[in-house]
């Protein structure tokens, strides 16, 4: 994409701190697990290698890996897409190149560093898809990936080894649910936590299995290392969530929220992100979506337009994408997009942003 064009600069520490291990979205190409990127792939969509097959520091430091944070430090951005959030938002870890106060990336910025040799300051697990749901925004079956333990738990032990002395934080999981795969949570209940006083983990799920009972077997110095959660529920209704969170439960999610709001409240958790997907069947949703964040303490209400994981048809994916602007309903959305509720501290409108601008200037 073009550099910004709003006469500054802008950075991202994403390419400079981050690396995403994914797995692949079929069973077709079981050698791409452990595919790297330094950002999400929808927003930074070039590879650059695999740990499964190469020593996670080559990769890390790569040819590709210097090429793409090159054009971070020029300023083009030239391998980013236009669905990435914060470059809309100009938020998170985007920013313009004069405000970074932090030392490590002042560093990196004056001497146009494309190597960060002290390795990831963050990994995303995302190389294993089992779920307890099958929500078809995501998937078009229930998956648990039995057939591949051996190269999950192989990846897992990678990364241990090889990036966990200078880790801050360990997302698990960006690709399934950190409950809801069998070797994720086996990760939790037996990661060596104490070898590693930098490290935090951040959770990803659906909340369906977070219950009292299941915390319970989590060992208290790892429960004590999970400080970030976020939670996929994309509805503000019984009826909704049906739809999009095929084979969860309402009321268990109600009773579960109710068990992690303790855990923001008194701990360990110090954030708690509720995410939601928008399409035609939950955008009126949208302001209930917030009530339901503050209901249960959410830091962050996060919003984001619908993307095909591969599991729609062009057809199908049309009829559900609201946000574009010859979607039937789009008018109705815009409405939506109007109410004050949007404006509260905690919510986060994502790749939404530039259309609550325009519905506002409407």
């Amino acid at each position: 994409m073009d550099a910004p064009s709003d006469g500054k600069r802008l950075f991202c520490s994403r390419p400079f701190e981050n690396l995403d291990i994914t797995t692949p979205l079929n069973v077709v190409a079981p050698d791409r697990r452990g595919t790297a990127y330094l950002c999400c792939p929808k927003w930074l969509p070039v590879s650059i290698g695999n740990i499964r097959t190469s020593p996670v520091a080559d990769v890390w430091n790569g040819e590709t890996a210097r090429r793409l944070r090159r054009s971070i430090l020029d300023g083009s951005f030239q391998y980013c897409t236009k669905l990435c959030p914060f470059l809309q938002t100009k938020s998170g870890p985007v920013q313009t190149a004069d405000s970074v106060t932090d030392e490590r990336l002042r560093d990196i910025i004056q001497n146009n560093r494309d190597t960060v040799p002290e390795g990831p300051e963050t990994v995303n697990a995302a190389f294993d898809r089992s779920c307890n749901l099958s929500c078809p925004s995501c998937r078009t079956e229930h998956i648990i990936e039995a057939q591949s333990q051996s190269d999950i738990e192989a990846l897992q032990r990678r990364l241990e080894s090889e990036t966990f002395d200078n880790l801050r934080t360990l997302f698990i999981s960006g690709s399934g649910d950190a409950f809801g795969s069998p070797f994720f949570l086996r990760w939790l209940r037996t990661l060596k936590v104490p070898k590693h006083p930098k490290l935090r983990i951040h959770v990803q799920t659906n909340a369906q299995l977070w219950t009292a009972q299941i915390w319970a077997k989590i060992p208290p110095e790892v429960q004590e290392r999970m400080a970030s959660a976020e939670i996929s529920i994309d509805a503000a209704s019984g009826p909704t969530y049906a739809l999009n969170r095929r084979g969860g439960d309402w009321s268990t999610l109600l009773n579960n929220l109710e068990f992690i709001a303790g855990l923001r409240a008194r701990g360990p958790l110090t954030f708690l992100q509720l995410d939601m997907v928008i399409q035609d069947n939950n955008f009126a949703e949208m302001p209930a979506f917030v009530e339901l964040g503050k209901r249960y303490g959410a830091d962050r209400v996060f919003f984001t337009h619908l993307t095909n994981w591969n599991t729609f048809s062009p057809e199908e994916l049309l009829q559900r994408s609201v946000h574009l602007p010859v979607h039937a309903r789009h008018r109705d959305l815009l409405s939506v997009l109007h109410d004050p509720i949007l404006d509260h501290p905690i919510v986060n409108m994502g790749n939404l942003t530039s259309l609550r601008e325009a519905a506002e200037s409407l």
